[in-house]
């Protein structure tokens, strides 16, 4: 039965070279039933032999090549990578090779529950990226000039070719404002099942595995202007 117990458990190593975030990290995932921590070193070793699930890296530590490797080093092992960035200038890091990113969340809207609900977006095999982020990546893209979504009768062509009905769009435009499917059955006097229905849509059509990447996705192919 430990043995069993043991498996369940799921091994989150924390590659954070400030002590102070470091130790905050490793608290918040302390209190997140079924996560256990590893501190790992810049070879990429940590202190026991069972397999580590997700990492968890300072965007802004990565300019040190030392880090740069153990989180590379993590990653070849199978570990899936989160990054902490400080809003969404910092999400563009350097070339990490055969690692790739499976999350992004924010610094300052860093707690237990975005950290835990992120660990468990990454281990499911999904990609995370914290809603306060996901909000500013797509105000830049509008700052920079993104083009409005044109006006087309009964749909929106989205990428690939991909329609979007009214009803999908409103929703869609509910999820950038961060709107919950509770929220959005209020706004728009429609079931949650509705809701959950036509977020599915919306998933599906855009090929995104959350909503937040949704509405980047959205946003970045003209589909939202905000």
């Amino acid at each position: 039965m430990a043995s069993q117990a043991n498996d369940a458990v799921r091994r989150v190593a924390v590659v954070i070279e400030d002590t102070i975030h470091r130790y905050a990290v490793e608290g918040m995932l302390h209190s997140v039933p079924g996560l256990d921590t590893v501190r790992a070193g810049h070879d990429g070793s940590h202190r026991d032999g069972h397999p580590v699930d997700a990492v968890l890296a300072a965007a802004g530590d990565l300019a040190a090549e030392p880090v740069l490797g153990a989180v590379r080093a993590v990653c070849a092992r199978g570990a899936r990578l989160v990054l902490l960035v400080d809003g969404p200038e910092a999400a563009e890091v350097p070339r990490l090779g055969n690692c790739p990113v499976h999350g992004f969340l924010d610094w300052a809207e860093l707690d237990p529950g975005t950290l835990a609900d992120a660990v468990a977006d990454v281990l499911a095999g999904k990609f995370a990226v914290s809603a306060g982020l996901a909000r500013r990546l797509i105000s830049r893209s509008a700052a920079d000039g993104r083009p409005a979504p044109a006006a087309v009768p009964g749909a929106l062509r989205g990428p690939a070719g991909v329609a979007l009905t009214p009803r999908e769009l409103q929703v869609l435009r509910l999820l950038a404002e961060g709107l919950s499917n509770k929220q959005v059955s209020r706004r728009l006097l429609i079931s949650e099942h509705g809701v959950k229905r036509l977020v599915g849509n919306v998933l599906a059509k855009l090929n995104c595995p959350n909503r937040t990447l949704a509405v980047v996705r959205a946003m970045d192919d003209g589909l939202l202007a905000i």
